[in-house]
Formats: structure tokens, sequence, C-alpha cells
């Protein structure tokens, strides 16, 4: 079977081709739809012998690429990703809902919490991982105590950069280091700001890595630092990270980890990292991919 693979550019592509390369039975074809004249007037031109249509980034409104595979009749598997699922429960506040298109549709999500959500608005999905682990770099010792976290240039705020300051504020001898942006105005001299970097590398070369966000799906720096066996703070409830509910319960939590690492009690936590080779290796995660987009 041919099966299109549509929505966010970057997953699209990456999934398609991990696809392709695993599923000797069925090709995958990445169309970039929304931003790809010559995509989009490939994806018209091939629809008619495309059996499935395969979404990153769901909607439950729906745009002309979904609208036209619901007029050929084709199946249809859409995969929430994160912020996708704001933009449902805004379309569905605002009464934009196609429901012959969620009738369609099967979707799928990454994590638990983002099936909850969806429930909230009345759509039913599957948990089906996209991230998918080929090689397993070998974690480093701790060297120096430091913190990493990831933050999206010009989304700081959703990002948690205000909390990352205070947490900083309170340990000014320890080293924090935000990757993702180049500067930010009125940082305490203990923030590096790394811009763009090798991630594995930033964490292989830090204790902590911190994700606080106001709204996530399943995020990938999440997996590499437990891949790496590094202390993970998450503000979502996800296995083998320290979970923080607000900047209280972080603060909290951090001192301990600081007073365990000053009386060496801090070491590579190698039960996260045989927790991801073993859910998130890369045979599993596509072989249950493979079988969800094309029951």
């Amino acid at each position: 079977m041919k099966i299109a693979v549509i929505g966010n550019s970057f997953f699209g592509q990456k999934i398609a081709k991990q696809l392709d390369e695993f599923d000797k039975n069925n090709s995958y074809i990445f169309y970039d739809t929304n931003a790809k004249t010559i995509d989009k007037i490939k994806y018209i031109l091939n629809l008619p012998f495309i059996s499935r249509v395969y979404l990153l980034s769901a909607s439950i409104s729906g745009g002309g690429a979904l609208k036209l595979a619901l007029i050929f009749n084709k199946k249809i598997i859409q995969h929430f990703i994160g912020s996708d699922v704001l933009v449902a429960k805004e379309d569905f506040a605002n009464k934009r809902v196609d429901k012959n298109l969620i009738k369609k549709s099967k979707y799928l999500v990454e994590v638990e919490w983002i099936q909850k959500e969806l429930q909230e608005i009345f759509i039913e999905s599957k948990v089906e991982s996209l991230m998918a682990f080929d090689t397993f770099t070998k974690p480093q010792m701790f060297k120096n105590f430091s913190v990493l976290t990831y933050i999206n240039r010009s989304k700081e705020k959703f990002y948690g950069i205000d909390d990352f300051i205070k947490l900083a504020k309170h340990f000014p001898d320890i080293e924090f280091k935000i990757a993702g942006i180049s500067s930010y105005n009125n940082l305490p001299k203990n923030i590096n700001c790394l811009g763009w970097v090798d991630m594995t590398k930033e964490l292989q070369e830090s204790t902590v890595f911190i994700r606080n966000v106001k709204h996530d799906g399943l995020s990938f720096s999440i997996l590499e630092s437990l891949s790496l066996g590094r202390v993970t703070f998450y503000n979502y409830n996800f296995a083998y990270t320290n979970y923080f509910k607000d900047f209280n319960n972080l603060l909290m939590q951090f001192t301990k980890v600081v007073d365990d690492y000053k009386n060496s009690k801090i070491d590579i936590n190698y039960d996260a990292i045989d927790f991801i080779k073993n859910k998130f290796n890369k045979e599993r995660v596509l072989n249950s991919l493979v079988e969800a987009i094309n029951e």
C-alpha cells in the first residue's frame, strides 16, 4: 500500500523515512502540503492511488488535504503531538468541528495525559509512541554540577524561563544553561544562553535537565535526558522523572538533589536508561506504529 504522510514537516519527514525503511510491505511518502506548492500538486495527483493518509499534528476541523482525503474516501490516521491539542480544544470551544472528519479519522496520541485532554472534547484516541531510538549513547559520568533546559526562541515564557531564572537566583554558585536561545534580558550571571547546540553533548555535560512548559506532548528532550541517565525534572508525571507541580515543589526537590550531589549520593540513573531502551527502541516503536496505521 501507498501511505501519504502529511502535516508537521519536521516530524513528518523523519517518521516517513523511518517507516519506509522499516516496513517492507508498504511505502510511505511525505508531502509538505502546508508549505510547498509542488507537494500539494503531487499529493492531489497521487491521492487516487494512496490507501491511507497519516497526519502528524492532528485536527478536528480539517484543512484542504484532509478534506480531499475525505472526498476520495481514504482511511485517515491522525497523530496528536502537543500544541495541536490546544488548537483542537479552541476549535471545539468555537464550534469549528468537522464531525465527518472525526468519524472517519483514527486518532493517535503519544501519552496518556493528551488522551485524557482529548476525552474532554469527546475525542477517543490510542496511545502510540513516535519517538524511536536507533542508537544509544554511553552516558558520561557527572562532572561539575550544572543545570540545562531548552527554550524555544520567542516562546520563552511558555517554556518556563521565569521559573528557571528564579531557581538560578536561589543557587548563584551553580551554572544554569539554556539551549535554544542566544540571549534574554536581565539574566543573572550564572545563566548562560547557548543558542542552537548539540543537545546530546550538552546533556552529557550536565547533571540536571529541567523541562517546564505550559503544555506538552512527550518531548524528545525528556527521553534523551533519561536515555543518558541525567536527573530529569518534568512538570508532567512521566516515568523516572522528578515530577513537580509548581515552582515551590521544584525548588524543594532541586534543593535535595543539590544536597545529595554534595554528599556523593547522585549517580547516573541506569533504571531510566533501561526504561528508554526497552520502551522506545526503534524496532518496538516502529512495529507498533505500523500496526496502528495499517490495521
